[in-house]
């Protein structure tokens, strides 16, 4: 579970925001998280609990994902569709080929404390 490692690595970028922006608490983080980075959001909100039990100034924060799915354009077309759900084959031509335009996302997006 991959998700644990994410969610230190975010605490620690959270209190190193805290500390350089004076702020005494979090209490909630929303993260953007695209379908191609592998995260499985069930399982990101799963762990949170047991990655902010030791941060007292952390150990309140809800955590917010914003999924989002990867959409693929076709070189043949240029038609978008869902990559995983066309199972990675445009549905208009056939065409295998295509560039990823979202799906890879993986950052912070909003932060509300005080």
């Amino acid at each position: 579970m991959h998700e644990l490692g994410y969610a230190v690595e975010i605490i620690r970028t959270l209190e190193d925001f805290m500390e350089e922006n004076h702020l005494t608490e979090i209490h909630e983080v929303t993260l953007t998280v695209g379908e191609a980075t592998g995260i499985v959001p069930r399982f990101m909100q799963e762990c949170w609990p047991a990655a902010i039990e030791d941060s007292d100034k952390i150990k309140d924060c809800k955590l917010v994902i914003n999924w989002v799915e990867s959409i693929g354009e076709c070189h043949n077309c240029e038609t978008q569709f869902p990559i995983a759900k066309c199972k990675r084959v445009c549905p208009k031509c056939g065409c295998e080929d295509y560039d990823t335009k979202t799906g890879y996302e993986f950052e912070i997006t909003e932060i509300k404390g005080h």
